[in-house]
């Protein structure tokens, strides 16, 4: 095993994740399925889904590395038929259940850290707690779960298998095609998913973890399934995570950070806060990567941390501000249930020529051979007062001439906190001979960008550039005054010498 959680095969052509074990191209640097970091040096929580960051670095691998072989029998019902995966708790297994009519059946399991006697102990009664919730669940497309038990030292969830591919399996397929899903067929997965978000909500239930990994397409009738209910995961993780200080029973106890990186919501990664919107933010971001093939981390502005909705896709009016919605940064401005996303594609597409097929704007279709995900996208920069440090990167976009500083250096530098312009004053004691206010002006006229990105906090480099546009017209409107009305004071001075000479 190599450090970092990889595992390289093939002759350097592909790289295994030790997290959920997709095989990868060698040249990637994140995992396709799971978003862990493929780069051994890497330990960043940035560059990881936080829910494997944090539930696999604390469980013993050398329990997880022993698979329940083919044919092995649990409770005297279940029987081994292979492994699925391993999630983010432990690993997955098909079962054949002869109780019930040798009927298909999953097994998650969990194995604690700790292997004592209290460990287990807890396990096993916050898993009663949460199968308590789940048996109430009653929904064809959440698999039913049928029991929890317990094996030894080890702990296993059973529910119904559901068979079929993931959403993320499906647009893999789909991107080696050079393909994406379309603007109606995300329609129909919102019409169909949408539902079922409403009444886990109703319950008191945020799923916390949509993704396209979370979703299966029903083989039998192609109908979104919606599997891995957060709240096992948040057992999962309390039971694998020490608590040794009152700091970490805050984050572990109160707010469980659960979710994968650039689909979850701020909110729900840092402070753990979960609601029916932060499932809806998770939704828009899946349905954006279906429909551009690309990972939530390339479809952020670096600067803004905007959504690049319209440089990357072409949507109808109707779809694109509902999605830009759902996406919203503040929770206030998303919408708050599942309900009211479904009555506006109700009262928007109820006719069908409203909805075109998306269309990708300027990419190549990429290869599973060849894409390579980048890291996380910097944050705003600016504001860092680090105003003569050439090694702070400056947005290219707002690099260039500032019109409104060179002309008004001394006002310029106030709104742009720049205090370095105020020197254009010391004009009025004459020391300078005038020099000052157009030598400051030249200076900041070139650096002025640059300084006033590094001297004050931005909200985006939008309004950066919509505040120096401000400037440059205004020193041209108080130019143009101070030319007409110095063109005016001549003119009169020569008409009153003409008078006197006459």
């Amino acid at each position: 095993m190599n450090p970092g959680g990889i595992q390289k095969s093939g002759a350097m052509n592909s790289i295994t994740c030790m997290i959920c074990e997709q095989i990868n191209p060698s040249r990637a640097s994140f995992c396709s399925r799971c978003g862990a970091s493929l780069s051994p040096s890497s330990t960043s929580p940035l560059e990881t889904n936080l829910e494997h960051t944090n539930l696999d670095n604390s469980l013993d691998h050398s329990n997880l590395d022993h698979r329940l072989e083919t044919g092995s029998r649990l409770r005297d019902r279940y029987i081994i038929q292979r492994t699925l995966g391993q999630g983010g708790f432990g690993k997955t297994y098909l079962a054949k259940d002869t109780g019930r009519f040798n009927e298909l059946v999953t097994l998650k399991e969990l194995t604690p850290r700790n292997q004592g006697t209290q460990p287990i102990e807890k396990a096993e009664e916050l898993f009663q707690r949460e199968a308590t919730m789940l048996h109430k669940l009653s929904s064809p497309q959440i698999p039913r779960f049928w029991e929890f038990f317990r094996d030894g030292k080890r702990l296993f969830l059973v529910q119904d298998y559901i068979e079929g591919k993931t959403y993320q399996t499906l647009l893999e397929e789909r991107v080696s095609k050079g393909q994406r899903f379309s603007e109606t067929e995300i329609i129909q997965l919102f019409q169909q998913l949408l539902p079922v978000l409403s009444y886990l909500h109703q319950l008191g239930i945020i799923h916390r973890d949509i993704a396209p990994d979370n979703i299966i397409r029903r083989a039998s009738d192609g109908v979104p399934v919606l599997i891995d209910l957060g709240g096992v995961k948040q057992i999962a993780l309390e039971v694998n995570t020490p608590v040794t200080s009152g700091q970490n029973s805050a984050i572990y106890a109160g707010g469980t950070c659960l979710g994968k990186v650039g689909y979850a919501p701020d909110e729900q990664l840092r402070l753990g806060i979960a609601a029916p919107h932060s499932d809806l933010y998770a939704l828009g971001v899946t349905a954006l990567v279906l429909m551009t093939g690309k990972q939530p981390q390339e479809l952020v502005d670096p600067y803004t941390l905007n959504w690049r909705t319209e440089e990357e896709v072409t949507l109808s009016p109707e779809f694109n501000s509902i999605l830009s919605r759902l996406l919203a940064s503040q929770p206030s401005e998303r919408f708050q249930s599942a309900q009211e996303v479904l009555n506006l594609i109700g009262t928007d597409y109820s006719d069908d020529s409203k909805v075109r097929e998306t269309e990708i704007k300027g990419t190549v279709a990429v290869t599973p051979q060849s894409k390579s995900y980048p890291p996380p996208t910097p944050i705003n920069n600016s504001g860092c007062k680090q105003v003569f440090n050439e090694s702070v990167p400056v947005p290219a976009e707002i690099q260039g001439w500032n019109w409104g500083a060179f002309c008004l250096p001394g006002l310029w530098c106030v709104t742009n906190q720049v205090w370095i312009g105020l020197i254009a004053w010391t004009d009025l004691s004459l020391v300078t001979g005038f020099l000052a206010w157009p030598v400051m002006g030249i200076i900041l006229g070139i650096k002025g960008n640059e300084w006033a990105w590094k001297s004050r906090r931005w909200k985006s480099i939008k309004a950066f550039k919509r505040h120096q546009r401000g400037w440059a017209l205004t020193s041209f409107v108080i130019i143009a005054i101070i030319v007409t009305l110095l063109f005016l004071f001549l003119e009169l001075i020569r008409k009153l010498a003409l008078n006197l000479l006459g």
